[in-house]
């Protein structure tokens, strides 16, 4: 490795290995700290766009993703209670136009494959964040097992909940949306090949929700998803315990495919989504927050993992051009994903809408405009290998 400055990751989760493997490649030790035992992702799907992915084969990651990756041919969307087909996204035509294929992933699976990347000697588990002492010249951290470290630079990628933001920000106060999501893995045996069919990526359109179901893991696993306004207050959390027959109750009357997928459901999770305020508070000195530390987003543009690629890479170049002056480079790298990633979370609040809105008794609904690609061509273009540095475009309003 290079010589530079010593640099501790708060958060082994996708944000923090992305980060971790993009420093390896470019000759930067880091350490990583996770408070789990173990590494490992809860059990669920998880879309990532196509300049996401273009970020991780720039970080020397691309074949290793690939091999757990499913790319569907397409997604298919259809009325929720009568089964119509309302809209096909061609998948094969975005990644011709973007020039890489939006991949999907167990979660588990593709942090192992981020871990490939970082020498498994600097992952450091059972090391959960207590405290931290900022010193003009480096950073102290404590940890909840005795543990205690000096870093010259401290990246907070711990999450939604970051520890490392509160340290330095306090608490932000997130605001209930009125929407949450439902979550299941089903396994694919279980489930009857023509539910999926044509595509094995299916969206059922409703007014105030929307279901996804997909295959993960070839066809091993099917991954549910779902988001709808409600009236409920649901706490905030991945993986909080819910009850498959308030699941089915949330989506009455439905047509009979998505009837019978909704019949094989025997666990399930439920999660309130919140907002947090758009802030410019993404570190100060020598620390950086990155991923959802530092821009939780809703998740309806299925940007949450993928801005986290976006940050790991441009932070890993802003490093290793500025390691004469890190403090700089920090602030450099928050000079430009600011204004892009404000961009994302403005869209990905918005989004949602164009689904939820839509009129089953209207005659006027416009297929081309349910989750249409050009809607998210400006973050899907986005070539993170050239633009690094550079101040991004981002489409006013």
């Amino acid at each position: 490795m290079t010589r530079g400055p010593s640099i501790a990751i708060i958060g082994g989760g996708l944000a923090g290995l992305a980060t971790a493997a993009a420093l390896t490649r470019l000759g930067i030790a880091a350490e990583v700290f996770e408070q789990s035992q173990k590494l490992g992702e809860i059990g669920a799907g998880i879309n990532v766009s196509p300049q996401a992915i273009a970020a991780l084969r720039a970080i020397g990651l691309g074949d290793r993703v690939a091999a757990v990756a499913n790319i569907a041919p397409g997604v298919l969307t259809r009325d929720m209670y009568t089964g119509t087909p309302l809209d096909y996204r061609d998948q094969s035509a975005a990644a011709a136009r973007f020039g890489v294929a939006v991949h999907t992933f167990h979660r588990a699976d593709l942090l192992q494959a981020l871990a490939s990347g970082v020498d498994p000697d600097r992952v450091h588990l059972d090391h959960r964040l207590i405290g931290i002492a900022e010193r003009g010249a480096s950073v102290g951290l404590s940890f909840a097992n005795g543990a205690m470290r000096d870093a010259d630079l401290v990246i907070g990628a711990d999450g939604v909940h970051s520890l490392v933001r509160r340290a330095l920000y306090g608490d932000d106060n997130p605001t209930y949306t009125g929407q949450m999501v439902w979550r299941a893995l089903l396994p694919g045996a279980d489930v009857p090949a023509e539910v999926l069919e044509p595509c094995g990526h299916i969206q059922w359109l409703g007014s105030g929700r929307h279901f996804f179901a997909y295959y993960l893991r070839g066809r091993d696993v099917v991954n549910v998803v779902t988001q709808e306004d409600t009236d409920q207050w649901v706490e905030e959390g991945w993986s909080i315990p819910g009850n498959p027959d308030d699941m089915r109750a949330s989506f009455p009357n439905p047509e009979p495919l998505l009837a019978a997928l909704l019949s094989r459901v025997a666990q399930c999770s439920k999660w309130g989504l919140f907002t947090r305020p758009l802030t410019d508070n993404w570190g100060r000195g020598r620390i950086a927050l990155i991923g959802d530390a530092a821009h939780a987003m809703l998740p309806n543009a299925g940007q949450g993992a993928s801005q986290s690629f976006e940050d790991a890479y441009i932070l890993a170049r802003w490093l290793a051009a500025g390691r004469a002056d890190p403090v700089e480079a920090l602030r450099n790298f928050r000079r430009i994903r600011i204004p892009r990633v404000h961009g994302v979370q403005r869209h990905s609040a918005a989004i949602v809408r164009a689904k939820h809105d839509y009129d089953l008794k209207s005659d006027k609904a416009a297929p081309a405009k349910i989750d249409a690609i050009d809607m998210m061509a400006w973050i899907w273009s986005y070539d993170v290998a050239a633009e690094w540095n550079k101040p991004p475009t981002v489409p006013v309003g």
